[in-house]
């Protein structure tokens, strides 16, 4: 029973594998095979899929479509471009997934073809033309030739970008495969969302059209990426792209030697050419007659001419070659690096190829020397050419060269004249093809050094280019492994490489090698060492005098400090120079050892350290220029020179040894031994900093001890902390093994400290400037006042007193505002000065501060128009007008900061230093310095601004619509002050008015006491001040009474009673008028006998004063003698009399005033009878 049951489930197991196994037939036969196109696309669920066509007829119809607005046209319009392009692609990606395909199924039989090729280029001999002798067929044949060898350049490149870049790809496309499937996902969710309600069914349609055929082309994508990552991976493996790499260079090697060799048989040709050239050109001018010599050797000059141009062109032609092929293997090396950086990311093995690298790059400034003194040859060779035209243009012809030879010789023969013109026609002939042959050559010589200017200059900034991607680097790269036990051992190698004997023997060989072979400049050497060191002695003693001299408080000649300041650099530069010099004769070799080379570059950078420490040694001198010129405090120099001179001997050995083991050629990875001594020397550093910057004990106590309130005080702190802080930051990124961003930043301190200290040198001699002038100032007003209390003038105050009003008239400068204000614009221009090398010496290292200069910190972009010149093929030059965007960064707005604060104090301090330097060495009065200051404040902040704006991308074109609507409408809003402002500067321009002036306006009469840009201040009689807009006195009338002339009239009028004998009274108030003693004698005084008044003979005095200044006092004085000398005379003054007639014949008329007479018996009766 047992076995029955095991036979039932026997049997029952064996059906259903059956069934499972046709199930399975069935379920193959039903999936269509991968090589049949289906008939219905599974995105258009059963409809067929749409052709560009069909989609562009749709596009077409929406234009007819009735009832759709313009803006659902365009919405249609786009989904269905976007569809368009979508089937474009799908179908890209279809035939490319076809092509993979392929190239994966005969990837090994591609294989094998290229190997065969290579092999059968190899069997190919190298290219010789030497049996062409066709020199236009060859130059011809060479041209397409480096078209030829251009193409094949140009696929190895991209063979090489491919190559590169295939990493990159297989991880993107696989990225991009794990995305379609979502995607998909995403695109017919959307599908099945119901249609909006608003949607027009147009737009509806093609938003569904765009859907649909953007699932198709991910569909279609997903395959081709498969096939593309099976062909990279079928390549990869039996090694096609090395192969395909080796067969493309092969090929362009190939085109090379063919160029090489064409080359090679065009410059035999040429060489022979001109050879038989010159040589036929000789022997013409022996064998001609003496009557056609001056001929023949000017085609002599052609030949040779055009040998030496051959000549130049070959090594321009080679020099071109060599830049191009720079030039090329620095673009393809540049471009690796990228693959590299990007594939690896920032590692120690990049920082040290990126290292070795930036060392390898031409040097940039040697490449625009060159092409710099290139452009003057250009400019000679194309004047040449035209010169070569003229002649071509010029060409006399067989006739006239004959005439003019025979003018010359008029006594030949009927034969000699006829064989003349034959020879003659020759050898024009001959000339002619010589200078049509020099015309071409000087042509091509001229398209060569043009081709070498532009592929220079390509270099220079592919080379600038690849120097800012290696900085922005490698600076923040490990150079070495941390500092450890274990490094110890390998600092045998650094120790036996610089005390080996061979290499010091080697350095002492060089220099008797160069004493021998240049005994002159030794000699000389050595004597002026020998007379610099007499002299500096003789210099010591001179200094101490002259300072002694010059602390005096009254000293007044900045010639002196000049002086001082050119004796102390002379004494610091001494022992750096001898050092420098040993250097220049150290390295004068060119292929010397690479220990003498490390040893001739350690050696300058030591003579600038030792310049650095011995120039600021010098200047802190007992008496010298810092304490006897620019002020400092003598315990203060003291106790830096003190500190000096214990650092300079500690200082320059470790420097010297640590550049001289940088120079050493083995393993950068083991370079413990000159991180030690690096170590070493900012560990002395650090100690000087600690002695120098200490709070309590240091340079700011000795300043303290001085001047207790200064702001040295409140910084101390925080200068001591970073001055021990860099020091020991560097120490600590050598050992940790940042030794190479250690050393950058050791070289970009020691420049900061340079452009530090000659800054407060050039500050500290300004301010003495500032101080010899304040003092000369000074002194100039000190011996003015002087003489004007001698002549016991008024000048001797600051002010004139006109009629009794107080003006300002020839002020004295205040010298000491003055002074204030000319060093707050040092100090700013001083701070800009620091910022600005600042931001050059570290910009080009630091990434930070190249970073705000990217599109990355972009703030907002701005238009630029630029002109660009362009050449075609006749040679004419067009200009073009190009528009461009220019980001605008963090960077621009942080220099557009620096420039706005330097334009404020710039406007704020200008004047005084126009009064310092300018207005006071001129005879000008105060109102018209008071309007150029002012002008010039304007002008400097118009500049301030408009420079601002400028580096914000705000310029003149595109401000000058905003200037204009401001000028429009202050032109209405504040036209009235603009006016006083204009009419301000005609008043101090032409001066109608001045101060002191006695002017009459609008019935008030005053003293011109304050002229300013908007108004004029009058000061009237009764001391009130009357201010008057500026445009009053240039549109309205005004009385001026001292414009031109001081001398003013007086009137006075007398009157005599009837019966005075006129002629006596005249001669007697014009003696009286004539000894007055302020009265002037020209113009002299008249008296008049003007009418006969009421009461009165009316006379009138018209006399003249000098000015105003005593004009009512004298007017009294006057009146005060003629009423007591008239008196005395018994001439009457009358004064007036009315006579009343009273008519008495109306009774009534006389009862009436009777009776008013009685009401008011207080009044007076001032009638009189006839």
């Amino acid at each position: 029973m047992f076995l029955c049951h095991r036979n039932t489930q026997t049997t029952v197991c064996s059906l259903i594998f059956v069934v499972m196994f046709f199930l399975c037939l069935d379920l193959q036969a039903q999936v269509p095979s991968k090589t049949q196109t289906p008939t219905k696309s599974p995105a258009f669920n059963g409809t067929q899929q749409p052709t560009a066509e069909e989609i562009q007829k749709k596009i077409e119809q929406l234009k007819e479509t009735k009832g759709l607005s313009e803006e659902d046209q365009k919405k249609a319009a786009n989904f269905y471009n976007q569809a368009i392009e979508d089937l474009k692609k799908t179908v890209e990606l279809q035939e490319k997934e076809k092509i993979d395909e392929v190239d994966s199924k005969n990837a090994v039989q591609r294989l094998n073809d290229i190997k065969a090729k290579i092999e059968s280029e190899n069997k190919k001999s190298s290219p010789s033309y030497t049996h062409i002798l066709n020199l236009p067929k060859l130059e011809q044949d060479l041209v397409q030739a480096e078209a030829d060898f251009e193409k094949s350049k140009q696929v190895l490149a991209d063979w090489d970008t491919e190559i590169a870049s295939r990493a990159n790809r297989q991880k993107d496309a696989l990225q991009r495969a794990s995305q379609i499937d979502e995607k998909i996902n995403e695109i017919e969710k959307q599908l099945k969302v119901p249609v909006p309600a608003d949607e027009p069914a147009s737009v509806t349609d093609a938003r569904k059209m765009e859907l649909k055929t953007r699932l198709l082309l991910l569909k279609a994508e997903k395959p081709a990426l498969k096939n593309e990552l099976a062909k990279y991976d079928v390549e990869a493996n039996i090694g096609y792209p090395r192969i395909n790499q080796d067969y493309l260079k092969l090929l362009a090697k190939r085109d090379k030697d063919k160029i090489d060799a064409m080359k090679a048989q065009i410059k035999k040709l040429r060489n022979v050419e001109s050879e038989m050239r010159v040589k036929e050109a000789r022997q013409k001018v022996f064998a001609t007659n003496p009557i056609l010599q001056p001929l023949a050797a000017k085609n002599q000059k052609y030949a040779e001419e055009i040998q030496a141009l051959n000549k130049k062109v070959e090594m321009v032609d080679q020099k071109y070659s060599q830049t191009s092929q720079l030039l090329e293997d620095l673009k393809k090396q540049f471009d690796q690096t990228k693959e590299k950086e990007k594939s690896v990311g920032l590692t120690g093995p990049i920082g040290l190829l990126l290292r070795n690298q930036q060392a390898a790059l031409p040097v940039v400034e040697s490449l625009k020397q060159s092409i710099e003194n290139r452009s003057q040859l250009i400019n000679e060779v194309h004047l040449k050419d035209y010169e070569l035209n003229d002649l071509w243009d010029n060409f006399p012809t067989v006739e006239e060269k004959t005439t003019e030879i025979l003018k010359r010789n008029p006594k030949l023969t009927t034969e000699d004249k006829i064989n003349l013109q034959q020879v003659v026609e020759e050898t024009l002939t001959k000339q002619k093809e010589y200078l049509d042959t020099l015309i071409r050559s000087n042509k091509n010589y001229f398209e060569k050094l043009i081709n070498l200017n532009v592929t220079e200059n390509n270099l220079v900034k592919q080379s600038k280019a690849y120097s800012a991607y290696i900085s922005e680097r490698v600076f923040w790269i490990k150079s070495s492994a941390p500092v450890s036990l274990s490094e110890l051992k390998q600092t045998s190698q650094s120790i036996r490489w610089l005390f080996s004997p061979s290499h010091w023997k080697q350095l002492i060989q060089q220099l008797k090698q160069d004493t021998y072979n240049n005994p002159v400049i030794y000699l000389t050497a050595f004597c002026c060492f020998v007379s610099l060191i007499y002299l500096a002695y003789n210099v010591r003693i001179q200094l101490r005098i002259m300072n002694k001299e010059i602390i005096r408080s009254n000293y007044r000649k900045f010639g002196m400090t000049a002086r001082v300041a050119f004796l102390t650099l002379f004494i610091a530069i001494i022992w750096p120079g001898f050092i420098w010099f040993l250097a220049w004769r150290i390295g004068s070799h060119p292929n010397a050892p690479v220990f003498v080379k490390a040893v001739d570059s350690s050696l300058r950078q030591v003579a600038w350290l030792l310049f650095f420490w011995e120039l600021i040694r010098q200047i802190c001198r007992p008496l010298g220029l810092g304490e006897s010129h620019f002020g400092w405090y003598k315990q203060t120099v003291s106790y830096v020179r003190r500190n000096i001179r214990w650092v300079i001997p500690f200082s320059l050995p470790l420097l010297f040894i640590t550049l001289l083991l940088h120079g050493k050629e083995v393993d950068r990875n083991h370079d413990l031994l000159e991180r030690l001594f690096f170590v070493a020397l900012l560990i002395v550093y650090t100690v000087f900093a600690r002695r120098v910057f200490h709070p309590r004990s240091g340079l700011f106590q000795s300043i303290l001890n001085y001047n207790e309130e200064v702001w040295y005080d409140r910084v101390k702190f925080i200068i001591y902390f970073l001055t021990l802080l860099v020091p020991c930051s560097l120490i600590l990124l050598s050992l940790i093994g940042f030794y190479f961003t250690a050393m950058s930043l050791f070289h970009l301190i020691f420049m900061t400290l340079w452009l530090f200290l000659i800054v407060i040198i050039f500050r500290a001699l300004l301010l003495r400037w500032i101080l010899i002038h304040h003092r000369q100032l000074s002194y100039q007003q000190n011996q003015q006042r002087l003489e004007a209390l001698k002549k016991e003038s008024l000048e001797s105050s600051s002010e004139t007193i006109v009629a009794g009003i107080t003006t300002e008239e020839e002020n004295p400068a205040d010298l000491t505002k003055i002074s204030a204000q000319i060093k707050k614009l040092i100090n700013a221009t001083m701070i800009v000065i620091l910022l600005v090398g600042l931001l050059w010496i570290w910009g080009d290292t630091l990434p930070a501060f190249n970073r705000l200069d990217t599109n990355e910190f972009k703030l907002w972009s701005t238009s630029i128009q630029t002109v660009e010149e362009t050449k075609d093929v006749d040679g004419n030059i067009t200009q073009k007008t190009i528009d461009r965007l220019e980001p605008i960064t963090y960077y621009d707005l942080g220099l557009a900061l620096i420039f706005a604060i330097f334009a404020i104090v710039a406007t704020k301090n200008l004047p005084g230093l126009l009064e310092f330097l300018i207005l006071q060495r001129l005879p000008l009065d105060t109102p018209v310095k008071y309007a150029i200051t002012s002008l010039a404040r304007y002008f400097v902040a118009l500049i301030g601004i408009f420079v601002v704006f400028s580096t914000i991308g705000l310029g003149w074109t595109k401000l000058q619509w905003l200037a204009t609507a401001l000028t429009f409408g202050l032109a209405f809003g504040l036209q009235e002050i603009f006016a006083n402002f204009v009419s301000g500067l005609i008043l101090l321009i032409e001066r109608p008015i001045r101060v002191g002036d006695i002017i009459t306006v609008d019935d008030v009469t005053g003293v011109v006491s304050r002229i300013r840009m908007r108004a004029t201040t009058i000061t009237n009689w009764d001391r009130k001040e009357y201010i008057v807009p500026n445009r009053e006195f240039i549109t309205g009338k005004i009385l001026n009474w001292t414009l031109t002339d001081s001398v003013q009239r007086i009137t006075i009028t007398i009157g005599v009673a009837y019966g005075t004998d006129t002629n006596q009274a005249s001669d007697l108030a014009l003696k009286i008028v004539n000894e007055h003693p302020l009265i002037l004698s020209e113009p002299a005084a008249s008296i008049t006998f003007e009418s006969f008044g009421d009461s009165t003979l009316d006379l009138i005095i018209r006399a003249f004063l000098p000015d105003l200044e005593n004009r009512l006092q004298v007017i009294h004085e006057l009146h005060t003698s003629i009423h007591e000398q008239f008196n005395a005379a018994g001439i009457e003054i009358a004064f007036p009399q009315r006579d009343v007639h009273l008519f008495t014949g109306d009774k009534s008329l006389a009862e009436t005033i009777q009776n008013t007479h009685r009401a008011k018996p207080d009044s007076e009766d001032h009638s009189q009878k006839p």
